[in-house]
């Protein structure tokens, strides 16, 4: 195919995705914004920061937050995945230019995880990694679509268990890493290693 028509076929698609979302925009504007559910939408993006802010270990925090990073990033790409496929939607967004759900990729679940990480350091990654995939597949997922802030569309809840478990031991991994080096002048680091 000729890259003209490519671009061209591109730009049109891309107009109409300018078009659907100025129509989400309305609707957010007109009937989400301020609403009963928008409002718990918005405390799981404040309780669960404020939460993590007075029971973390200060001294572990940096490492706690470098895993809870892998987890607000993975789970926000799967999450766009997952609506881009049609998978699932969320009918009530804090942000209206945002699909995926930022209380529960960005706030919810990576201090679940950092929580998880901190308490109990000594049991088993894997008997952890199966009671939080347990309770955001089988507990989060559908209390969320009960209040109505997520609607699954071709996914059932139990499909989260494997994805949760794994993401659950890689940042329970990340977060147990020692091979951090000190940050120092990098002119000096670069001219000692020639």
């Amino acid at each position: 195919m000729d890259f003209n028509l490519v671009k061209e076929q591109s730009n049109t698609l891309f107009k109409e995705l300018h078009v659907t979302h100025e129509k989400f925009y309305e609707l957010w504007v007109n009937n989400i914004l301020f609403t009963w559910r928008w409002w718990i939408a918005v405390g799981l993006i404040i309780l669960p920061w404020i939460l993590w802010l007075l029971i973390r270990k200060k001294k572990s925090a940096d490492r706690l937050l470098y895993a809870g990073l892998f987890i607000m990033v993975s789970s926000s790409a799967l999450d766009m995945s997952g609506i881009a496929m049609n998978l699932w939607c969320y009918p009530i967004n804090v942000f209206p230019l945002m699909p995926e759900f930022i209380p529960f990729d960005i706030c919810a679940l990576p201090v679940a995880t950092m929580i998880f990480i901190q308490f109990f350091p000594k049991v088993n990654a894997f008997i952890k990694a199966a009671l939080y995939a347990m309770l955001g597949s089988l507990v989060f997922q559908p209390l969320m679509a009960w209040v109505g802030l997520y609607e699954n569309l071709g996914w059932k809840h139990y499909y989260s268990l494997p994805i949760l478990f794994i993401l659950y031991i890689v940042a329970n991994y990340l977060s147990n890493k020692n091979n951090f080096d000190e940050i120092k002048d990098s002119k000096m680091n670069f001219i000692n290693n020639r």
